[in-house]
């Protein structure tokens, strides 16, 4: 089996209209959620793996065709990681966004399990079916849009809920105490702050969070400050989780677990180069006795990847949903199902297990390369 072609359609999905609701820290996430790429990988023997970019637009589509599309054709796509080795070197000189390779390697992954006919958790070695959901809001205008909204998801049987806050301690720490008290002593919380504190900040917010019992201390800092998440890891008992942007996959995240800067490492098959990759930072991570928890994506095609490798592997406790679905349910027939119980559930059907809604595609569509 060979690669014959590498079809890149690029839409532009029009603005979901929910204004704030697409907030995280103070910025816009818009882009992500409308400026996509679908991509077609086919080979000579009919069979075609297809995913969404996270974002990127008419850029991301110019450097996949530019670079990546040429050094697909002819290659046999059970070769992935033969593949993946020869983009990963040539990302070195050619410097494609963060998320160019992961995009490729997902349709790649998928084209090959759709080829003998199963999932891809079970090409990867399947752990489960199911794993617990938990619902991860954008940031909230105010503290009580945070507590009505984890109330509303632990009502519906969601087995936890995340904190995308302002980046200030002060408020930031108002709201985590009044969504603590809203929704009992017990249920899983966790924060997220996107990078928004400095050191001495992210240490005063932690001592709260051990008082409240919060799971994990999402990302305080910026990635690159070892010496900062060391401080963190080494002084509070809530559990440091960071590693979610930093470039360097695999490479760069070594250094934050065998330092023990982090408790818990993020990734996901578009920030850490696909899924193979991805798969290879949780194996690591279980290899030092801590969790990976797969970060999630606002785009559906990809959330479908990172559940796969989820599903694969023991170390990862949860599936991230972002929240509310509407923004994030786009370009597909149906998204990854969550049950009453709050379990996401393994897609049925080869490959991601999700399918594109080409119409939807169609009717948005700007350019084909």
């Amino acid at each position: 089996m060979k690669i014959e072609d590498v079809k890149l359609t690029v839409f532009r999905r029009p603005d979901p209209g929910h204004g704030r609701a697409a907030m995280i820290k103070g910025q816009s996430t818009m882009k992500l959620l409308t400026e996509i790429v679908a991509v077609q990988i086919t080979t000579d023997e009919g069979v075609t793996g297809e995913t969404f970019s996270l974002g990127g637009g008419m850029g991301m589509a110019h450097y996949l065709a530019s670079t990546f599309k040429p050094a697909l054709i002819g290659r046999d796509p059970a070769e992935r990681e033969a593949i993946w080795q020869d983009l990963w070197d040539m990302s070195r000189l050619w410097f494609p966004p963060l998320f160019a390779l992961g995009t490729i390697d997902v349709a790649l992954w998928d084209l090959y399990a759709k080829s003998v006919g199963s999932p891809i958790h079970e090409v990867l070695g399947t752990y489960r079916r199911k794993i617990p959901a938990y619902a991860s809001s954008m940031t909230k205008e105010n503290v009580g849009e945070f507590v009505e909204e984890a109330l509303a998801y632990k009502e519906r049987g969601y087995q936890g809920y995340k904190l995308h806050v302002w980046a200030d301690p002060d408020r930031d720490i108002e709201a985590c105490r009044a969504v603590r008290e809203a929704v009992g002593d017990d249920w899983p919380l966790m924060i997220d702050v996107v990078a928004g504190y400095n050191q001495h900040e992210a240490l005063r917010v932690g001592h709260v969070l051990d008082e409240l019992n919060f799971l994990w201390y999402e990302e305080p800092l910026r990635d690159y400050d070892i010496h900062g998440y060391r401080m963190l890891a080494e002084n509070l008992d809530v559990a440091i989780c960071g590693g979610e942007t930093n470039e360097g996959g695999l490479y760069s995240r070594a250094e934050l677990i065998s330092s023990r800067a982090v408790d818990i490492v993020r990734g996901d098959p578009s920030f850490t180069y696909g899924i193979g990759h991805t798969r290879k930072i949780a194996t690591l991570a279980e290899a030092f006795g801590i969790n990976f928890e797969v970060h999630t994506n606002p785009n559906p095609m990809m959330d479908a990847a990172g559940l796969q490798v989820a599903l694969s592997v023991k170390n990862t406790s949860f599936f991230e949903q972002l929240v509310p679905e509407s923004l994030y349910d786009f370009g597909v027939e149906e998204p990854v199902f969550i049950d009453h119980e709050g379990f996401a559930h393994a897609p049925e059907g080869p490959g991601l297990g999700l399918r594109i809604d080409w119409d939807f595609v169609e009717k948005y569509k700007i350019a084909e390369l």
